[in-house]
C-alpha cells in the first residue's frame, strides 16, 4: 500500500468502488479514484490442490470480513471498511507497512518509536478482547500518526482469549526479530511498553508458551549458524526465547 486515503468516503464514491469490486479482477487490486487509493480484496480462486494446501479461501475471506465488521464496531485500531459485498472488501490505502518502515527508516529514534507505538497498539487491541492470529510488522501500518493492524484471514473467535493474545505477542516479537534484525536489541523496550499497556495476565502466558516451545531453540542450533540471509527465522528463535525467558536462566 503506497499512499493514504481517508477512512470515510461519499456515497457516490462508495457506489463506484462497489461497482468496480464486483467486476472480475485479481484477488488483491489497487484502484485509484478521484485521487484516492483503495484496495479491493476478492475471494481467492484456487485449484483443488491449492485448496487442500491452503484451506477454503471462502472461509478465509469470511473470517476477514467478520473481523473488520466486529473491530470497526469496537473502534479497534484497524482500517475502516469502505465497502463490502458477498465476495469483496474495499479498504483504504494505508501506506507502507511497518516492516518496510523499520528496515528503511534512517532515523533510529523514529524507528524505535514506531516499534514502541506498535507494541502499545497491540496491547490496546488485545484489551478490546481481540486476537489477530499471526501479527507481524508487515500487517501493521502508520496512518496519520496512528498504528493500525491489517490482514485478518486467520481471525477466529476461539483465539480471542488471553492465551490467544499471548501467542499474538510471541509471534509479533518473533516476526520483528526475524525480519527486522536491526531492531532485535529494541525488543526488550518494546515488550516493556506492551506490558505497561496490556492486561498483566498476558505476559506469564506468553512465557509459558515459550517454555513449551523451548525445544525449537535446541533442535535448530545448527541452522542458526548459517549466514544471516539464509537463516533469519532460525536466528530469531534464541532472541525470542531470551526475551521471554531470561528470568528462567540461572545466575552465574
Amino acid at each position: 500500500m503506497d499512499s493514504k486515503a481517508p477512512q470515510t468516503v461519499s456515497d457516490d464514491l462508495r457506489a463506484t468502488l462497489e461497482t468496480e469490486a464486483r467486476k472480475d479482477g485479481p484477488r488483491v487490486q489497487r484502484i485509484e479514484i478521484e485521487g484516492q487509493v483503495f484496495w479491493i480484496k476478492r475471494v481467492e480462486q484456487l485449484e483443488l490442490r491449492y485448496r487442500l494446501q491452503k484451506g477454503d479461501p471462502r472461509k478465509a475471506f469470511e473470517r476477514e470480513r467478520l473481523a473488520y465488521q466486529e473491530m470497526n464496531a469496537a473502534n479497534a485500531p484497524v482500517p475502516r471498511l469502505v465497502a463490502e459485498g458477498g465476495d469483496f472488501l474495499v479498504l483504504p490505502d494505508c501506506g507502507r507497512d511497518l516492516r518496510h518502515l523499520l528496515n528503511h527508516e534512517t532515523d533510529a529514534a523514529r524507528r524505535d518509536q514506531m516499534l514502541l507505538d506498535a507494541s502499545v497498539m497491540l496491547a490496546g487491541f488485545h484489551k478490546l478482547g481481540f486476537a489477530h492470529g499471526r501479527p507481524s510488522p508487515k500487517d501493521m501500518c502508520l496512518v496519520d500518526g496512528q498504528m493500525l493492524l491489517l490482514d485478518f484471514e486467520r481471525y477466529k473467535h476461539a483465539n480471542n482469549t488471553p492465551v490467544g493474545q499471548a501467542r499474538d505477542l510471541v509471534v509479533f516479537a518473533f516476526n520483528v526479530a526475524a525480519h527486522s534484525p536491526k531492531m532485535r536489541d529494541k525488543l526488550p523496550a518494546a515488550m516493556e511498553a506492551y506490558r505497561g499497556a496490556a492486561d498483566p495476565a498476558i505476559w506469564p502466558l506468553a512465557q509459558r508458551w515459550c517454555r513449551w516451545l523451548r525445544w525449537t531453540e535446541w533442535v535448530t542450533k545448527p541452522l542458526q549458524k548459517r549466514p544471516e540471509g539464509r537463516a533469519l527465522e532460525f536466528k530469531a528463535i534464541p532472541v525470542v526465547m531470551d526475551l521471554f525467558l531470561s528470568e528462567d536462566k540461572p545466575l552465574v
